[in-house]
């Protein structure tokens, strides 16, 4: 998955309504693009690794001028440094900063496309299920020491060891794992070299092989991931390796205080020559973590720091100024829809949802204009949703199983799914969400949507650093706490309908720890949509196969889709090279200079 870390904005319902008028008459700024709201999305899954995410291909401050130092802010820490363990959009962003992939993202605005980044290419594979890369030639860890084809199978092998290697996503594991003869992990590897992972080849230092137990399309992306990141065996300290990882791109990590501050600086031993992605113009890079929202946003806007890593879009007040200031929001700001789901998960496990007319209720209850305005209007927070697959996305599609009047709800249809489900009264239940800012505001829209129908809800708020690995992502802890309902929001590991999906709906992807089916959906036709679309590149199929899989998803109500995220994020006037890319669904990083 990639978690939206840093969701969360502050803002109550009423300062967002005084917001809202002010965004209906504002001007569009900041070069955003819903994309795709037609629903015909062109490009394919296919091998080559490009696709179609109608992305803004606006482009502020470009430049080339190299030195200073980039001032970064940030209100919490990534979950890991680790690269085979992050799993947050903003994460994998800076992760550009200290490693490379065999593949990567080029360095422009609008649709993303795969390049060569440690391998010399993008390969195509015939059976789509044997892909072979070629590394280039000279490059280097930090150290100096040469990277091998070697570096990069350990690291996959390191994705394997889920009891020291958890928290990062498992596509290495689905599709490179022999079922019957499970690889264990380096750790465990009985391999004198550790090595012993046999669905990966390395014939030679330049030369890595990887044989699939079935065809997938998008393994070009997966080859795009931090996971893939080359990690040295020697140099390899486990669970331990978050706090200082090896690094193999343009920057190093000179110094981190967890949740309080980690800088860069260049790595002495990076050869541009065998980089034509990153830019790597400052000296130095700054994060500073830990910090109000209400701070960084007054920052940004005193031109004291650059920009926000959470990229989630400013607070209330700041996007007042901001709609109200033409320039700076021309000269400063980005306001792009990020290819994000904001989404109201219910649990098919936990009763009365293991009954679909319960969760039809909600679905058909709840006031969705009130989950837009909570996030901010049409500005701040995006469009009402009804599919789970965003605009931005290829193969999008636009359906509405569950419409209401203005998108404000049906309590009489409601109460009709309420008597089906056996509880005409109605029923008490919890909803859990993070505990700060406008996820809140959402939590308490949603409650008083369900308590037109009679449905009393409980608001269990949790801390954000607990909520996804403790409170929610452990179906345990879910069953224990009557957990019915929980807010989430979710974006794409890569620009496809496959990446959005496949973490969150796979009914055989629901883990005990780290789970991310938070609903535990398990349905034989989303499962086998999901099959049938990551192996077919035939454009007409892949249309129809996407659309009915997210039809199928959303007719089980156990995900309903509320708001297709947007964001409007504020950079410093110094910062260049401002540009947003739908493989990250925020600014790209890499490509930050600065000219004062």
């Amino acid at each position: 998955m990639k978690r939206r870390a840093n969701l969360i904005r502050m803002g109550a319902l009423a300062a967002a309504a005084g917001l809202v008028l002010a965004a209906c008459g504002g001007s569009s700024g900041g070069g955003g693009s819903s994309g795709g709201s037609n629903g015909t999305s062109s490009g394919s899954s296919s091998s080559n690794g490009t696709s179609s995410a109608g992305a803004s291909d606006a482009l502020l401050h470009p430049s080339d001028k190299s030195g200073g130092t980039l001032r970064a802010l940030n209100d919490s820490d990534c979950d890991y440094w680790d690269p085979a363990r992050t799993y947050y959009a903003n994460c994998w962003d800076q992760q550009r900063w200290i490693s490379r992939q065999l593949v990567t993202y080029s360095p422009q605005p609008g649709t993303p496309k795969l390049t060569g980044d440690l391998a010399t290419a993008v390969p195509t594979s015939s059976d789509l299920k044997t892909w072979t890369y070629t590394l280039k030639d000279g490059i280097t860890f930090a150290d100096g020491t040469p990277i091998t084809s070697k570096d990069i199978k350990y690291a996959v092998e390191r994705v394997f060891a889920t009891d020291v290697i958890n928290g990062g996503p498992t596509y290495l594991i689905d599709y490179l794992d022999d079922p019957s003869a499970p690889y264990p992990g380096p750790y465990k590897d009985t391999d004198p070299n550790k090595l012993g992972l046999k669905s990966v080849e390395t014939p030679d230092d330049k030369t890595i092989t990887f044989h699939l137990n079935k065809p997938f399309a998008d393994w070009n992306f997966v080859m795009a991931l931090p996971g893939v990141t080359p990690v040295p065996k020697a140099k390899d300290t486990g669970a331990n390796y978050t706090f200082k990882p090896v690094s193999s791109g343009p920057y190093q990590i000179e110094k981190y205080t967890p949740n309080k501050i980690i800088t860069f600086v260049r790595n002495p031993h990076w050869d541009p020559k065998t980089d034509t992605v990153n830019k790597a113009l400052p000296d130095r890079i700054e994060v500073t973590m830990g910090l109000d929202l209400d701070d960084v946003d007054n920052r940004l806007l005193a031109n004291s720091a650059d920009f926000y890593v959470g990229q989630t879009g400013v607070q209330i007040s700041a996007q007042n100024k901001i709609l109200g200031d033409p320039s700076l929001r021309k000269d400063r700001t980005t306001n792009d829809v990020t290819g994000f789901i904001r989404y109201l998960s219910v649990m098919t496990q936990v009763k009365p949802f293991d009954n679909v007319h319960c969760r039809n209720a909600v679905a058909y209850a709840l006031d969705k204009t009130a989950q837009q305005l909570a996030r901010g209007g049409p500005v701040g927070g995006g469009a009402v949703a009804t599919t789970m697959l965003t605009p931005p996305l290829k193969y999008y599609k636009s359906f509405d199983l569950f419409p209401t009047a203005g998108s404000k709800g049906d309590v009489a249809k409601a109460k009709q799914e309420l008597t089906a489900c056996g509880q005409p009264n109605g029923f008490s239940t919890t909803l859990a969400s993070r505990s700060n800012g406008k996820e809140v505001a959402q939590a308490e829209a949603v409650q008083a949507s369900l308590a037109k129908i009679g449905v009393k809800v409980t608001i269990n708020k949790s801390a954000p650093s607990q909520y996804f690995s403790s409170t929610i992502g452990i179906p345990a802890n879910v069953h224990k706490n009557g957990i019915g309902l929980a807010m989430a929001a979710w974006g794409p590991d890569w620009p496809t309908p496959y990446a959005m999906l496949s973490s969150i709906v796979d009914g055989r992807k629901i883990l005990p720890a780290g789970n991310s089916n938070y609903a535990e959906l398990n349905d034989p036709a989303v499962n086998s949509g999901l099959d049938d679309g990551i192996a077919t590149t035939d454009e007409a199929k892949a249309q129809q196969i996407w659309t009915a899989t997210d039809k199928a998803v959303v007719k089980s109500a156990a995900y309903i889709p509320l708001v297709y995220d947007k964001a409007l994020n504020l950079f410093s006037d110094r910062t260049t090279n401002i540009y947003f890319t739908s493989a990250y669904g925020m600014a790209d990083f890499a490509q930050f200079g600065v000219v004062k």
